[in-house]
């Protein structure tokens, strides 16, 4: 379960920091004088990615917030209900 709900973790972590890396990518290349905002957004998108994460572990667990996005309970309610008219 440890290594599950690490890459559950890994998940809602990269998203942030990868957006916020190419961000910061992209301001360091229009100038490299520009390298201390460049790490600043890394350093920012690392923080909010932390925070989501552990938000989410917190608040739901990592393996019921995934499970919950997976689900298609709705579609299945509606196909069963087409079934019994």
């Amino acid at each position: 379960m440890f290594f599950v709900n690490t890459v559950y973790w890994l998940q809602l972590f990269i998203v942030p920091v990868s957006v916020f890396s190419f961000a910061a990518f992209w301001v360091y290349e229009k100038d490299h004088a520009n390298l201390p905002y460049a790490l600043m957004l890394v350093i920012a998108g690392i923080l909010l990615g932390v925070f989501i994460a552990e938000k989410v572990r917190k608040k739901f667990g990592l393996s019921n917030f995934f499970g919950r996005m997976a689900t298609t309970s709705e579609t299945e309610n509606k196909q069963d209900a087409a079934k019994e008219d």
